[in-house]
């Protein structure tokens, strides 16, 4: 009786110690719980706010100059005047049983200048403390990320979505809805493409830089190029009369510059001829065709007149001083003749080529844009691989003179009914249109316009995840006035503490 009266006390006691065990196990689950629910909670609060409010804010010039003396002492202040006292953001709930606090600070990690903008790295934290409702004991938890910013005159392509137009959250909502526009988001990414709107300082309406860049000339001013200055830049007799129509090379003792069109163009096919970039103009009868290799660095000129050699590339800058009636991606066939091609598949831009077209008026997308090297997973477009890129700007100003014209980007009624574009688009005026019926454009990089008008068709965007890593096209165009906007935002390490 003895030694059964023992066992059975031994085996109690150690019941009570198992329930003891378990019950703290229990206990340590649920602050573990509690405080990994704050530190997701607080996480995913801040990259709603990050979309909804972090993408293109105004910034004024003295601020980002500033930045650019003592970014050290000047972040906080940026921050501060174009986002409001956002830091620290503290986030206090409570969910069965459970409660947690959270806190998010950000502070300045580094800074690179990139001349009309600074690409900032924040260094950001998020702590949380969790516990049981009635109880003392907490658990904590900190989340250590990297913050992408940029400030100053930022690259448009930076900007998925943004329309001129000014409106609340709500609004913005009902905008995406109302127009079919869904805003695609890579898996595993925390902060996905943003919609941006508001009344005006983005959209640039003077091309100037990037036609004084093709020509190979000093900066000057909207409408003071004038048409012996035009003349004597495209290699033309000296005259005061208007260049005639057609498509020039620019080739000067600088080297080449970019391609200038005078006149408006029926067709415009951009191909991929093994190592080589195509680019045939069309214009009535007459036809002209560009190739360049910039692995050879071997360029070929067939123009109406006669076909011109080069050991040199030229700048990949196209300016169009008319409309583009049709643009599309091609391919080379057998007998050397390019046409466009609409399955979707055929690369239109060469990997290694930064190609960006800029446009005085209209310009009509008629089949597929595809950069060479993307690769495609479930349906999403994926360009980290490739370094191709491409820019369709139609700034809606002649870009001689200066004087206002339509402008716009389009999708033509006839294009594909899935058409498939990896650009950045930015129509400065005249809007962008999708026309025709039952279609749903796949837009990898970005659409900025005055005006959306999608007749009852789909537009899908997701951004170039080159974009979300903070690489931008050479020759994108740029924000109007100086703005502040987030590009990305990486977990770089998750601590628990006892």
């Amino acid at each position: 009786m003895v030694i059964f009266s023992a066992l059975g006390l031994a085996m109690l006691h150690a019941s009570g110690v198992h329930m003891k065990i378990n019950a703290f196990r229990r206990f340590s689950a649920l602050l573990d719980c509690a405080s990994e629910s704050g530190l997701k909670r607080g996480l995913r609060d801040f990259t709603a706010w990050l979309e909804g409010t972090g993408l293109a804010v105004p910034v004024t010039d003295e601020r980002v100059e500033s930045l650019r003396a003592d970014p050290g002492a000047a972040f906080p202040r940026l921050v501060g005047e174009a986002l409001g006292p956002v830091f620290p953001r503290v986030l206090e709930e409570s969910f069965d049983g459970m409660t947690w606090r959270c806190r998010t600070d950000c502070g300045f990690g580094r800074l690179e200048d990139k001349g009309p903008y600074l690409r900032i790295t924040a260094a950001l934290r998020i702590e949380s403390s969790g516990g049981l409702v009635r109880m003392r004991p907490r658990r904590l938890s900190a989340l250590e990320g990297a913050l992408g910013l940029l400030a100053g005159r930022l690259p448009l392509a930076a900007l998925p979505l943004y329309i001129r137009k000014e409106m609340a959250e709500a609004e913005k909502t009902d905008f995406l809805a109302a127009n079919a526009i869904s805003l695609r988001v890579r898996p595993g990414e925390l902060v996905g493409p943003g919609f941006s709107a508001s009344e005006g300082g983005v959209l640039p309406d003077d091309p100037s830089a990037l036609v004084a860049k093709a020509l190979n000339i000093g900066v000057f001013r909207p409408g003071d190029l004038s048409p012996a200055e035009l003349r004597q830049a495209l290699g033309l007799e000296p005259s005061a009369e208007p260049v005639p129509d057609g498509v020039y090379l620019i080739r000067n003792d600088l080297g080449l510059g970019g391609v200038f069109v005078e006149g408006d163009l029926d067709e415009m096919v951009l191909a991929v001829d093994h190592d080589a970039q195509v680019v045939v103009f069309r214009s009535g009868d007459a036809v002209w065709r560009l190739e360049f290799s910039p692995s050879r660095s071997r360029t070929s000129f067939a123009t109406p007149a006669g076909s011109f050699d080069y050991d040199l590339v030229p700048l990949p800058l196209v300016l169009v001083n008319g409309t583009v009636a049709s643009l599309g991606g091609g391919a080379v066939g057998p007998d050397g003749r390019v046409e466009i091609r609409y399955d979707g598949e055929t690369p239109a831009v060469l990997d290694g080529v930064d190609l960006a077209i800029v446009s005085a008026d209209r310009v009509t997308i008629s089949s597929d844009l595809i950069l060479e090297g993307v690769r495609w997973q479930d349906g999403v477009p994926y360009a980290k691989d490739t370094t191709a890129q491409l820019v369709i700007y139609a700034a809606g100003r002649d870009l001689a003179s200066g004087a206002s014209v339509e402008g716009g980007i389009a999708v033509a009624a006839g294009a594909p009914a899935g058409l498939k574009v990896q650009a950045s688009l930015t129509a400065a005026s005249g809007g962008f249109r999708i026309e025709g019926e039952g279609k749903t454009v796949e837009l990898m990089g970005a659409l900025h316009a005055d005006s959306f008008e999608g007749n009852g068709n789909a537009l899908a965007v997701v951004r170039d995840d080159r974009a979300a890593a903070g690489t931008f096209p050479a020759n994108a165009p740029l924000a109007a006035s100086p703005r502040l906007a987030v590009f990305s935002l990486k977990v770089l390490a998750w601590k628990e503490y006892e």
